[in-house]
């Protein structure tokens, strides 16, 4: 059996259990390494935490930073059967007149895409249309494009179809066939874009003619309803587009036209209070989550004599002493009556550093001074969301941010620790050999001991005998 795992055999001595006590005296070094190294990794962790955070925040600081994001805009329609409306930031709050186009008839138009349907009737999908015995074209024109188009012999109906659809050229034309009785099915040639330059021609080089062995596929064997232009008039302007989602003419609005209509129909633009509101609790909250918890996590237990994670560390704490510095902070050009958060209801507690909001008095100042509640929070050279977004991005910065430096800090020490450790480790190997060695080499010093103690033990015994 092995010195290290037993008991000697001579001596009955437990070398294993005296060798497992040294080498546990041993590793108290190596045990007190790592739960620092524990206590580091807790460091980091909470540091990642407290970043995320910070992140948080500054993307909440980022809705009310600017004008362009601070302010929220609602759109809405005097008639929603005509036309929907939405607004962004950039709106200007007012009323808007959509009115009819001045061309007769005078009437908000919708802009249409084209659709040419066949006069030609076919049986049926299946219906043979090419019978020559030779190659035929079906050519047409969309939005400015010509495809020409080879129609083999014995083409069907449905096979014209999927030679449009199927065509990797296609300009944006498709091909479908409406069955208008049980023997009567027309070619429709639909296309993809409203406006009256998207429009559908069968052009010359068509050779389906109607001639013997053919059916009749050229223009005029089609009736159309012709693509058109959106037209309506705004500020006493006739205004002419392609499409039906109107975004280039009243800045910041986009207005969808849904039908025709003979009357105005007014679009209102105001300020959206309630979302504008949320977005600041949303702020305060990120705020808050900040602040508690940097404070949650530096707390001492005087018990258990330990600190949180965050215990002793500047960095958080600074951190939350800046924040609290630019909430608290009056904005230098601001009216004195509105140019600090406290006035427009939110208030610093200085105990936690947390934010409270009185949501009436802030929904009062929305309400009455909505210049001025903006101005405390994207003014340019001091606002509240302009400066704490600025701070968090700089101490949450990936190469030398606060945090970021001091989780590189932490990060070296924990591996500091794993290669002290590392050589610690190889050090209690060499330890538990050399013990091994001495143990054996004791054990065989009392065996030999021992032959030799009953050799003298015999040898008394002889001469008693005498």
């Amino acid at each position: 059996m092995s010195i290290i795992s037993g008991i000697g055999p001579t001596s009955g001595i437990n070398y294993g259990q005296i060798i497992q006590g040294l080498l546990n005296l041993e590793r108290r070094p190596i045990t007190n390494l790592q739960q620092r190294q524990t206590i580091y990794n807790t460091q980091i962790s909470s540091f990642g935490e407290l970043s995320s955070r910070l992140s948080a925040l500054r993307g909440a600081a980022d809705a009310l930073r600017t004008t362009a994001s601070f302010y929220v805009r609602i759109a809405s329609s005097s008639n929603t059967t005509v036309l929907d409306a939405i607004a962004s930031s950039a709106a200007t709050a007012g009323s808007y007149l959509i009115e009819p186009h001045s061309a007769i008839p005078s009437r908000i138009h919708l802009a249409h895409a084209d659709r040419r349907t066949s006069t030609t009737i076919v049986a049926s999908p299946t219906t043979v249309i090419n019978s020559t015995g030779a190659d035929r074209i079906f050519e047409y024109t969309y939005a400015g494009a010509t495809r020409r188009l080879t129609v083999a012999n014995n083409t069907t109906l449905e096979g014209l179809r999927n030679l449009i659809n199927n065509d990797t050229g296609n300009p944006g034309v498709t091909a479908s066939i409406l069955q208008v009785a049980a023997n009567d099915h027309r070619l429709v040639l639909t296309g993809r874009d409203t406006g009256a330059s998207n429009s559908i021609t069968i052009t010359a080089g068509t050779t389906l003619d109607g001639s013997a062995g053919t059916f009749n596929f050229l223009n005029t064997a089609f009736t159309a309803s012709t693509a058109a232009d959106a037209r309506f008039r705004v500020g006493g302007v006739d205004i002419i587009r392609s499409t039906n989602t109107i975004t280039d003419v009243i800045p910041g609005v986009t207005f969808t036209l849904k039908a025709e209509s003979a009357s105005a129909v007014t679009i209102s633009v105001t300020n959206d209070t309630a979302a504008i509101q949320r977005n600041i609790e949303a702020f305060v909250t990120a705020y808050n989550n900040v602040a508690s918890f940097v404070s949650a996590n530096s707390t001492y237990d005087r018990t258990t004599n330990t600190g949180g994670p965050l215990f002793a560390e500047s960095t958080p704490r600074d951190i939350v002493n800046n924040l609290m510095g630019i909430a608290t902070r009056g904005i230098a050009g601001l009216p004195d009556t509105m140019r600090s958060l406290a006035q427009i209801g939110i208030t610093t507690n200085h105990n936690t550093g947390a934010l409270s909001i009185n949501t009436s008095m802030l929904n009062n100042n929305l309400s009455l001074n909505l210049e001025g509640v903006a101005n405390i929070f994207t003014n340019s050279t001091g606002g509240i969301a302009v400066r704490i977004h600025d701070y968090a991005g700089a101490v949450t910065n990936a190469v030398d941010g606060a945090i970021t430096l001091r989780i590189n800090g932490l990060n070296s020490l924990v591996r500091n620790i794993s290669d002290d450790v590392a050589r610690l480790e190889d050090r209690l190997v060499r330890t538990e050999e050399n013990l091994r060695q001495q143990f054996a080499a004791l054990e065989s010093i009392i065996s030999g001991m021992t032959v030799q103690q009953s050799y003298l033990n015999n040898l008394i015994n002889t001469w008693n005998r005498r």
